[in-house]
């Protein structure tokens, strides 16, 4: 049997991606205890990417993660956008101000104890009290803590554990815990060399470059962030809408087959989707989920969901990732000063009401962001996909509209980003240094 400190405030981390591992370095600058359990490998390369913004790069700033990630990436600088044939029709630097891209390792090399962190552990039912919580794990393992916290993503066991206590009080809310999410869309994610082998390795695109395609029904996005390697998506509407947990997993079969559909389509001058997948390292295709969960987030005690348990966007704006790391700037700004404060009250452990009260102020201030950037980013989807003749008409009308109008709504947004604010703010640090 695996125990916490008894004597120290002790969270319990499940789900090891970007939440988990930004709540658990997180938790370790704080010097507060957790233990964060993974049902699966930590850092896996599934072929995905992440796109930073600058709100979201001054939290990594503040954790000390952010110099392993600018050695290791190339800034995205310009956009430019295809039509179906082919046809350059835009030519943006928009991301110049907005975005850059960074690795799930980073994270994960910032945490000093590993030892923490339990790979191929993943959680089976949990149980709560007054005085703390206990976690049974799937090799019959009781972890007690005093919180915990289901970072386990869209299929999250947490919220499902969460479901079914509530099922015969509230059954209306269960439901909707199980299916508040909904796929119109699928997607190919993939990491692929920068090298076109038909053509003798001639890179697909230069380095820190995006190319955007528009077809009816599909679109596509390549970008070159990191030297050597490019990142890709094929976005397909499905031929039906389906929700959570009802969503498709996909086979590689299934994968192939939509490749051999839509492979000879172009993405960029001079190549297509299946130049792209011959040239790939990691594939796998997924379900695009989308939507923001209309029960609250917590037990109504020591249990909470962050990330894409309670909300997931639609990944073309690439604002999931720094809607995610929001959520743990918000729960942790709740979280490290009521430890803090009951630390100097005689070095007691929170109450379970003043638990409550702080998972409440998280959500509070993360729901409404949560709203806006799922509204937000399945627009962007349908819009890349043309799935209306508006949005057709719209995508037309795009190259008039300059870089600095479209760039104002991402600066807005960036601007009501939050960091921690038991850590150096790294804008305020620079803003002093130019004073002096």
């Amino acid at each position: 049997m695996a125990e916490s400190n008894p004597s120290r405030f002790t969270v319990i981390i499940a789900g090891g991606s970007l939440v988990g591992l930004t709540t658990a370095v997180t938790l370790e600058k704080a010097g507060i205890d957790y233990v964060l359990l993974e049902k699966r490998e930590i850092t896996p390369h599934l072929g995905a990417s992440v796109s930073i913004h600058p709100h979201t790069q001054r939290v990594m700033e503040q954790l000390g993660i952010w110099p392993e990630i600018k050695a290791g990436v190339v800034p995205l600088e310009t956009r430019q956008h295809y039509d179906e044939n082919g046809s350059l029709f835009e030519d943006s630097a928009i991301l110049q101000e907005i975005s850059k891209m960074f690795m799930l390792s980073c994270i994960y090399n910032q945490v000093a104890d590993k030892s923490r962190i339990r790979a191929q552990t993943g959680v089976i039912s949990f149980t709560e009290t007054d005085d703390g919580i206990e976690v049974v794990t799937d090799k019959g393992e009781t972890i007690k803590g005093d919180i915990l916290l289901g970072a386990d993503g869209i299929h999250s066991t947490i919220r499902n554990l969460m479901a079914d206590k509530i099922a015969s009080t509230d059954p209306i809310a269960s439901k909707e815990m199980q299916s508040g999410f909904t796929s119109n869309y699928h997607c190919i994610f993939a990491t692929s060399r920068n090298a076109k082998e038909s053509a003798g390795g001639k890179p697909f695109l230069p380095d820190g470059a995006v190319h955007n395609v528009y077809y009816s029904g599909f679109s596509g996005v390549i970008a070159a962030g990191v030297p050597g390697l490019v990142f890709w998506f094929l976005f397909v509407k499905s031929d039906r809408a389906t929700q959570t947990p009802n969503t498709p997993r996909f086979t590689e079969e299934e994968t192939e087959a939509t490749i051999a559909k839509y492979g000879d389509y172009a993405v960029g001058p001079g190549y297509t989707f299946k130049d792209l997948w011959e040239s790939r390292v990691r594939a796998n295709m997924l379900p695009l989920e989308e939507g923001v969960l209309k029960p609250k987030w917590n037990s109504g005690g020591r249990v909470a969901l962050m990330g894409d348990a309670v909300h997931k966007a639609t990944i073309n704006p690439g604002l999931g990732g720094n809607l995610a790391v929001e959520g743990v700037v918000h729960l942790m700004n709740e979280l490290v000063p009521l430890v803090r404060r009951c630390e100097a009250d005689g070095g007691r452990n929170p109450t379970k009401s003043e638990i409550t009260a702080a998972l409440d102020a998280y959500e509070a201030k993360q729901r409404p962001h949560a709203n806006t950037i799922v509204t937000m980013s399945g627009y962007v989807t349908r819009y890349e996909a043309m799935e209306t003749w508006w949005l057709r008409l719209l995508r037309r009308m795009s190259p008039w509209v300059s870089d600095k109008t479209k760039a104002g709504g991402f600066v807005g947004y960036i601007n009501e980003g939050p960091w921690l604010n038991f850590l150096p703010n790294p804008d305020e640090e620079q803003k002093l240094a130019e004073k002096q």
